[in-house]
């Protein structure tokens, strides 16, 4: 019984140094970089889709100027685009990119998540872009980023875009998941890159409501459009031609 005394005041405990630790990572990666909320979005509508005018773009920039942020910065993992600062509705939105050597759309290495998880960072085996240009050292990296979120005062918020080609979104956590949680660990610390990596995984549902519900129910829907090319007569990168839609799809379907 006194054993048992003993684990339950031990257990009533542990939530203070838990949020103790937390809030103080938060307020060291929010030094550096600013609020980290979460993922942008659970899956591709548009290429790209962090983009000026994309629905996901538009509805995330009203979010962020509604809660008192008038800057988004956006990670991703590296893929054919230069990830240039825009401004989207009066909001700067930065894009700092992770180019992995192994492929453009290297898919998750479980060993290095693993990696990870259990030392908070991986040896870097690429390199960092933005807005056209390569760094390679993330601390470079982040002192770019830092310069430009010095154009716009007030704190940022601070996203991984998120999108997810295949599987379910909720349990693959998409683009930019890795370079995100790199970062949480290196300005924050780990009990903040777990715990947001975490929730965050649900700040879709915040940022668009029962759009990003439409989104994880019809997923396997819209990742087949979309790796069938057909979203992308949406897109509004000039590289990109149009392509008819998939056999038995009207023209005009999903606009």
């Amino acid at each position: 019984m006194r054993a048992l005394r003993v684990l339950k005041l031990v257990l009533s405990a542990l939530p203070i140094p838990y949020f103790g630790l937390l809030l103080a990572e938060y307020q060291s990666f929010q030094s550096v970089l600013g609020d980290p909320w979460g993922r942008a979005v659970y899956v591709k509508l548009h290429n790209p889709d962090i983009a000026p005018g994309t629905p996901h773009m538009v509805r995330l920039a009203r979010y962020a100027r509604e809660h008192g942020y008038r800057k988004i910065i956006v990670i991703h993992n590296a893929g054919k685009v230069g990830y240039s600062h825009f401004w989207c509705d009066g909001v700067l939105v930065i894009q700092l990119a992770w180019y992995d050597y192994r492929t453009v759309f290297a898919r998750p290495n479980w060993s290095l998540i693993f990696e990870d998880i259990t030392r908070g960072h991986r040896n870097m085996l690429g390199q960092w872009v933005a807005d056209r240009r390569t760094f390679d050292s993330t601390d470079q990296a982040v002192k770019y980023v830092r310069s430009l979120a010095r154009s716009v005062p007030g704190p940022a918020m601070v996203v991984w875009h998120g999108s997810c080609r295949w599987g379910n979104p909720l349990w693959r956590l998409g683009c930019g998941a890795e370079p995100f949680y790199w970062l949480l660990t290196r300005y924050g610390g780990r009990v903040l890159a777990i715990t947001t990596m975490i929730l965050g995984n649900f700040a879709p549902l915040a940022f668009y409501g029962q759009d990003a519900w439409a989104e994880l129910k019809n997923h396997r829907k819209i990742q087949e459009l979309y790796n069938s090319g057909y979203l992308n007569t949406h897109a509004i990168d000039p590289h990109l031609r149009e392509v008819p839609p998939p056999s038995g799809l009207p023209r005009g379907a999903f606009e």
